[in-house]
């Protein structure tokens, strides 16, 4: 596959009995980061500011970086809905907008208003649903729970981007596990898992589902993820800045974007 200038392109394989085999594309963490203000500064490009923004995630945790990467969040978007086109469903895992502006929202009416395949989008910490209006193609995202219902296989969007998510959220998740289809959980915040415990543990409380001050809610919610590990296929999260594979439990993956602000995008073959 030809990629375009500053596309970093992850893929990976989730072997689903009983789906037929999926194109899905996983986006996360754009940060579009244009303001309202007509006194503020257009937020064009410029590599020595950068080099203290994004790209220190990249740097710190030794992800491919380069200077083909540094472009506007707009245009890695625009980049990344393109490639995502030639998939069968696209996933965008929370802060496309680094903070809700009109100028933001109508750079995605446009992008989300070409897309010809099923996409589902939810809530980050930069784009919670309070902040977001009525009224456009990324007003969707404002719900606690979306399904996206792909035939043999379920896409389950959640907003945990407070770092909590309640039981009335986990009680949608088990009642759509119960129509005995594959589930694929979408969310912003990620899992602390024995595997990727050390990483997240340095990273800081913010940057995991599970921390230290959880509500009994939420923690049930982790519960019930594990409890169904046969049922659910995957967990796809964002908002760490860098790639993380790991597993919640024996063979339930979940898989964690790097930051599309420089570009990189996942891409999974599922099913058999």
């Amino acid at each position: 596959m030809n990629l375009p200038a500053g596309v970093v392109l992850h893929n990976y394989q989730i072997p689903v009995k009983g789906v037929a085999k999926k194109i899905l594309y996983h986006i996360s963490d754009i940060h579009l980061n244009h303001s309202d203000d007509p006194a503020a500064p257009h937020p064009i490009l410029n590599y020595e500011s950068w080099l203290t923004g994004w790209p220190g995630f990249a740097i710190q945790y030794k992800e491919p970086y380069a200077l083909e990467q540094m472009k506007l969040p707009e245009e890695h978007l625009a980049c990344l809905l393109e490639l995502a086109g030639q998939g069968d469903a696209i996933v965008m895992t929370g802060d496309i907008c680094d903070k809700v502006s009109n100028r933001n929202l109508s750079i995605l009416d446009e992008a989300l208003g070409n897309i010809q395949k099923p996409w589902l989008a939810v809530c980050g910490n930069h784009d919670l649903a309070a902040d977001i209006p009525d009224g456009h193609h990324y007003s969707q995202i404002k719900a606690p729970v979306q399904i996206l219902d792909l035939g043999d296989l379920i896409l389950f969007g959640l907003d945990n981007s407070q770092r909590q998510v309640t039981a009335a959220q986990t009680e949608q998740l088990r009642q759509v596990l119960t129509r005995g289809k594959p589930v694929i959980v979408v969310m912003h915040i990620p899992i602390m898992t024995e595997e990727n415990r050390d990483i997240l543990l340095n990273c800081g409380d913010y940057f995991r589902l599970n921390h230290p001050d959880a509500t009994p809610e939420t923690l049930e919610f982790i519960d019930c993820i594990r409890q169904n590990a046969g049922k659910i296929a995957a967990v796809l999260a964002g908002h760490l800045h860098f790639l993380n594979e790991s597993e919640i439990a024996p063979g339930l993956p979940q898989f964690v974007n790097s930051q599309s602000v420089l570009g990189n995008i996942n891409r999974y073959e599922i099913g058999e």
